[in-house]
């Protein structure tokens, strides 16, 4: 693979001295110190092709991102010879965001408002294979919703169960009555969104995609762009910080408020937020992750999880409780 990796780099106008292995990229060091980053490219041509003009225009509006490298042809992408697309960009040296600062996280929810009212400017015509529906979220929470059942119907035709079926069952009802009422309130939302509560989202903003650097907090890896509501990367990020703090009211709170001051939430964003918390996503994964895998022999690590997220229940519940009003008054 490295000499392959030294053929694709061999596309580009730098010369590079030293290439290493990261966490799915391959970094590549120049003469002077400086790096580039070089990773496969899941999408299409068009969407690497809006990717670029997106970070074009988060540059020019005074944002510091990452910048899309061209190859000695102009392309955007490089193409293998099976076919796996490439693509290179800049590089910033700084440390993640550390999920246990607080100080940490409220500023990456202040930089994911900052990054949300810049992109609501982004004028161009945004190719429909990267577009969400207004629906995503209802057609999401039915399907995973319909798995749980599923999950639920196996298991109760098993003979023999080993720990966690046993627990999921036990379960099951508290949680599934949580997603009836979820769904129940995405049905029945009363205000249609609006336009503006929809443009380019980052797709995958987490505590790895943000980084503390000399000139400032900076957003990588937008190869997961999408045009959906704003509150999807916030609701995203929220509920992975909720779980790593037990659900804490105070700082969940906080969170709101930090990325209120710099882009209001509106009624319907904050009642979006309420109801994405309120489906046991959590529950799902693991029954899904589970269902997914070989169900012959018991997985530790499923009823680990599963234990973790019932042991969080009452923490959950009360924040859920604190928010719902918080939201809706």
């Amino acid at each position: 693979m490295y000499n392959r990796t030294e053929i694709i780099v061999e596309a580009y106008p730098y010369e590079f001295i030293d290439i290493q292995k990261g966490r799915g990229v391959y970094i590549c060091l120049e003469q002077g110190g400086s790096k580039k980053i070089l990773k496969e490219f899941s999408g299409s041509a068009s969407k690497a092709e809006m990717l670029d003009l997106f970070l074009k225009y988060m540059k020019d509006s005074g944002e510091v991102t990452e910048q899309i490298v061209y190859t000695k042809d102009g392309q955007v992408l490089f193409m293998d010879i099976d076919e796996t697309r490439y693509y290179m960009r800049t590089w910033f040296d700084g440390r993640e965001c550390d999920t246990r600062n607080r100080e940490d996280i409220l500023c990456a929810v202040r930089s994911l408002a900052q990054f949300h009212r810049t992109a609501s400017g982004f004028e161009e015509m945004v190719p429909q294979t990267m577009c969400r529906a207004a629906d995503f979220l209802e057609q999401e929470c039915e399907r995973h919703t319909r798995e749980l059942h599923k999950v639920r119907n196996y298991i109760k035709a098993k003979k023999k169960r080993n720990e966690f079926e046993s627990n999921f069952l036990n379960e099951y009802e508290h949680y599934m009555n949580q997603a009836e009422e979820a769904l129940y309130e995405l049905h029945n939302v009363a205000e249609e969104p609006k336009g503006e509560f929809f443009g380019i989202c980052h797709g995958d903003y987490n505590q790895h995609n943000l980084l503390f650097t000399s000139s400032g907090p900076v957003i990588i890896n937008y190869e997961r762009i999408c045009y959906d509501a704003y509150i999807s990367d916030f609701a995203h990020f929220f509920r992975k910080i909720m779980e790593k703090h037990n659900w804490n009211i105070g700082l969940g709170m906080d969170m709101i408020s930090a990325y209120d001051k710099v882009r209001r939430l509106d009624l319907w964003e904050r009642r979006q937020l309420d109801v994405r918390m309120s489906y046991p996503e959590k529950f799902w994964k693991v029954a899904n992750h589970y269902f997914n895998s070989k169900k012959s022999w018991a997985n530790s690590r499923d009823s680990e999880k599963l234990h973790k997220i019932c042991a969080q229940e009452h923490e959950r519940t009360e924040f859920l409780k604190m928010l719902h009003f918080t939201l809706n008054t």
